[in-house]
C-alpha cells in the first residue's frame, strides 16, 4: 500500500512537520509498518532524512504524477491547508494537487484538515467541488465540520477526529536532556515556554506589548521564560525582536536549534505552562499534559482551546493588557494540578482520534482494492 501525502512540508514549520510525523506514526501503527507514504515536500531530501520516508519535490509535476500513479490514495493534510486568510495561491495549490489525483483516478482523503476561514465565494465554491469528490473527509475540529456542512457536504460523510500530532510521543528522556545541555538551559526555577509569531501587516505586531508580557509573566509567575520558535528562521528573528525590547534580554533565552517534533514534545513536557500563538505549541502542551494559554490570532486557535475545554485560557493576540494577561497565566498555574489532570484524562481519546485518521485511510484503500 502506498499513500501520497500533500501538505506544507519541508518549510521549517515545526507544527506542519509534527503533522507529517504524526501521519507517519499513525500509518506505521495501524498498518503494522506495511503502508508506505510518500510526501510532497519543498525539501524532499531533508524530509527523507528526518522521517525515514520517501519524498518528492512538491513543485515537480512529473514526480508527483509518478507517485500518484503508484499510490492507492492521496492524503491531503493535515493542517490548515484549505483557507484563504494567508494566501489564495496556497489554497489553489492544495486543491490543484487533489484535482491532479482525481485526474489520475486516485481517490482523495481530507486528513484531519482544519477547514477555513474561507472568505471568498470562489474559495468556498472550489473547496465544495473537491470535497464532494473526496473519498473520505476527516477534520480536526467541530467548526471545520460545520463549515464543510455549510458548503453542502452531508454531515454523515464528515468525521471529527484530532490533529495528527496527537499520535506522537516525546523523544527519549536522555536525548531531551542532551538538547537541554546543548542549549544551556537550567531548571533551578520552573520554566514557561512562550511561542510567538509575526502576524498582521507591517507594524501590526504589538512588539512592546509582547515584551511587557514576558516581563510580567516572569514577575507574576516566578518562572523563567523560554522563547520557543516554531517556524525557523522567522519565529527566531521575531523572538529576538521582542526580547530586545525587554529591560533584561539576557533573562529570556531563545531555543536556537531546529529540532524534531518529538524532541520539542519532550522539551514541552518539562515546562510548567506554555503561552503561545502557534497552534502546535499549544497542541504539544496538551499532548504532554502541560497547561496551555493561547494568544489567539486565528479561529483555529480558539477552536482548539474550546475543544480542550480551556476557553477561559485564551486572550487576543493584540489589544491585551500585559499585566492582566500575565495574571491570568499565574491564576492558571495556581490551579495547575487541576489543569494537568483534565488534560491527562483527554490524552488517550485525542491519541485514539488521531490514529483514527489512518484507520479510515486504510479502509478507503482496502475498499478500493476489493471492488
Amino acid at each position: 500500500m502506498q499513500f501520497a501525502v500533500s501538505g506544507y512540508y519541508g518549510f521549517g514549520n515545526a507544527g506542519d512537520e509534527a503533522v507529517l510525523a504524526g501521519i507517519r506514526e499513525a500509518f506505521a501503527r495501524k498498518s503494522d509498518n506495511r503502508a508506505k507514504i510518500v510526501a510532497f515536500s519543498r525539501t524532499p531530501e531533508e524530509t527523507e532524512r528526518a522521517y525515514g520516508i520517501a519524498a518528492v519535490d512538491r513543485m515537480s509535476l512529473t514526480a508527483m504524477r509518478q507517485v500518484l500513479k503508484e499510490s492507492q490514495l492521496l492524503v491531503s493534510g493535515g493542517g490548515s491547508l484549505l483557507q484563504d486568510t494567508t494566501s489564495v495561491r496556497s489554497l489553489l495549490y492544495y486543491l490543484w494537487v487533489a484535482r491532479l489525483a482525481h485526474s489520475q483516478g486516485v481517490p482523495v482523503m481530507f486528513y484531519a484538515q482544519g477547514i477555513g476561514p474561507l472568505r471568498r465565494n470562489m474559495s468556498r465554491r472550489l473547496v465544495q467541488i473537491v470535497a464532494r469528490r473526496a473519498a473520505c473527509l476527516t477534520v480536526r475540529d467541530e467548526p471545520s465540520a460545520q463549515l464543510l456542512e455549510s458548503l453542502g457536504i452531508p454531515r454523515k460523510r464528515i468525521e471529527v477526529t484530532a490533529d495528527p500530532a496527537f499520535a506522537l510521543t516525546p523523544a527519549r528522556s536522555a536525548l531531551v536532556e542532551n538538547i537541554i545541555q546543548q542549549e544551556g538551559l537550567t531548571f533551578e526555577k520552573p520554566m514557561i515556554a512562550v511561542a510567538l509569531r509575526p502576524w498582521g501587516g507591517v507594524g501590526e505586531s504589538p512588539l512592546q506589548a509582547y515584551a511587557d508580557l514576558l516581563t510580567a509573566i516572569r514577575g507574576q509567575c516566578g518562572c523563567r521564560v523560554l522563547m520557543l520558535p516554531m517556524h525557523t528562521p522567522q519565529d527566531t528573528a521575531f523572538s529576538e525582536q521582542v526580547v530586545a525590547l525587554t529591560k533584561t534580554p539576557q533573562e529570556f533565552p531563545i531555543l536556537r536549534g531546529n529540532y524534531s517534533p518529538e524532541i520539542l514534545l519532550g522539551l514541552t513536557a518539562r515546562m510548567q505552562a506554555v503561552v503561545a500563538m502557534r497552534l502546535h505549541a499549544l497542541i504539544f502542551a496538551a499532548r504532554t499534559g502541560v497547561p496551555p494559554f493561547a494568544l489567539s490570532y486565528d479561529p483555529k486557535v480558539q477552536n482548539l482551546m474550546n475543544g480542550l475545554g480551556l476557553s477561559e485560557c485564551v486572550e487576543s493576540w493584540r489589544g491585551f493588557d500585559a499585566a492582566e494577561t500575565a495574571g491570568r497565566v499565574a491564576v492558571m498555574l495556581s490551579d495547575r494540578a487541576r489543569y494537568v489532570h483534565e488534560l491527562q484524562v483527554q490524552i488517550p481519546d485525542l491519541e485514539r482520534r488521531a490514529l483514527r485518521n489512518a484507520e479510515m485511510a486504510l479502509a478507503v484503500c482496502h475498499n478500493t482494492q476489493t471492488r
